[in-house]
């Protein structure tokens, strides 16, 4: 186990997304930032989900807002990779909650922007695994949490 205590504190986290891990993620995050002194959290979301008049949607951005995350507005699927570097260099850590509605070719992208960045942080979701390998092919079954 590695002991050496990191020199890079997470004070300013970007999440990805806001669905069945984002939202957790957000919570989570907003608890801690209560002990971290100038810490700040934001969820780039696209438009359309901001302004939605979904019920769910609308709970989750008051939620958000509640919580006191900023809203960053944007595409993963439009954005280049050029312009999701610029955005995520703007934070020490960034963290893909994205899911499947990203598109496939999403997370490699995503993983491109981080590096070219610079952040010393980049969690990405699921990274490489396929849904449909969750049930059959994978060596150790994967079972769904109820």
């Amino acid at each position: 186990m590695n002991t050496t205590a990191s020199t890079v504190k997470s004070r300013n986290i970007l999440v990805l997304g806001t669905g069945e891990l984002g939202m957790p993620v957000l919570r989570n995050l907003a608890l801690r930032a209560k002990d971290v002194e100038g810490a700040k959290s934001s969820v780039f979301l696209r438009a359309s989900a901001v302004v939605s008049d979904v019920p769910a949607k609308q709970g989750d951005i008051a939620e958000i807002g509640d919580l006191g995350i900023e809203i960053v507005e944007g595409d993963l699927m439009k954005c280049s990779i050029d312009e999701l570097a610029s955005l995520f260099s703007r934070y020490d850590t960034v963290i893909g909650c994205a899911g499947y509605a990203a598109g496939i070719n999403t997370p490699m992208k995503l993983a491109k922007a981080a590096l070219q960045s610079g952040i010393p942080r980049y969690f990405p979701w699921q990274f490489g695994r396929f849904r449909s390998d969750w049930s059959r092919r994978s060596a150790g079954r994967l079972r769904r949490s109820t």
